[in-house]
């Protein structure tokens, strides 16, 4: 009899764990986040067209791969740079010159269930850059880096 009881008592206690008693809430489910990545390399090229960092940022090329960390050095997502697009680095009418002053911009597409901004990403043999807030809403956040 006493056996008995202690198997139904078993059985109840195993049910009501796995019906989630004790169990871990459930991850937020992962979503793409962009974030904007600039270059201030200052280069002359094409405005338009596809860059990679150039001189000392040479180390910002497609395929560098890089890493985002919470406060706590935790990694939260993780991928490689992709070509980026030159953007005209200052407010001025070069239409004589082909070339002109250009950032390059990469736009990197991250899935985390974490928000990015305020978060820093890392690349490699570099120092970690904070993930700026973005003053468009295309962009979960900003990064300069140096």
């Amino acid at each position: 009899m006493y056996r008995r009881r202690a198997l139904l008592l078993g059985m109840a206690m195993l049910t009501a764990t796995s019906a989630g008693g004790c169990s871990d809430p459930p991850a937020a489910p992962a979503k793409t986040q962009v974030i904007r990545l600039t270059v201030p390399d200052w280069n002359l090229r094409p405005p338009g067209t596809s860059c990679a960092g150039a001189g000392p940022y040479r180390f910002a090329h497609a395929e560098a791969p890089f890493v985002i960390r919470d406060g706590d050095g935790r990694e939260i997502a993780r991928g490689t740079l992709p070509t980026g697009t030159s953007e005209k680095a200052m407010d001025v009418d070069f239409s004589k010159v082909k070339r002109e002053p250009t950032l390059c911009v990469m736009l990197l597409k991250v899935e985390t269930a974490e928000h990015v901004e305020g978060q820093v990403l890392v690349l490699p043999d570099r120092p970690a850059v904070s993930i700026q807030k973005s003053d468009s809403a295309e962009f979960a956040g900003e990064v300069v880096v140096s």
